[in-house]
């Protein structure tokens, strides 16, 4: 079972918190501000991306397929990391 889904990048693209970013917390993957002045996420947490990072990624192309390709490829890099 993957840790990070498009689930997550839809919810972090959702967000109306420009410093949004996707964590992994306890082997869970969560959206949290990431704004360094309000404290940022949890201290433990593990930044997987940013909403800013995602959006630039995908530019114009935010299509179901490529958000679910990069959801991929974030899960495959943090399994690399032992996450």
């Amino acid at each position: 079972m993957p840790t990070i889904t498009s689930d997550h990048l839809h919810t972090l693209l959702a967000s109306t918190d420009r410093d949004a970013a996707l964590v992994v917390v306890g082997g869970r993957a969560t959206v949290v501000p990431n704004d360094p002045s309000r404290g940022g996420g949890p201290e433990d947490a593990m930044v997987i991306t940013t909403r800013d990072a995602v959006i630039a990624e995908l530019d114009t192309g935010a299509n179901q397929e490529r958000i679910e390709a990069l959801a991929q490829r974030l899960d495959v890099a943090l399994d690399s990391l032992g996450g």
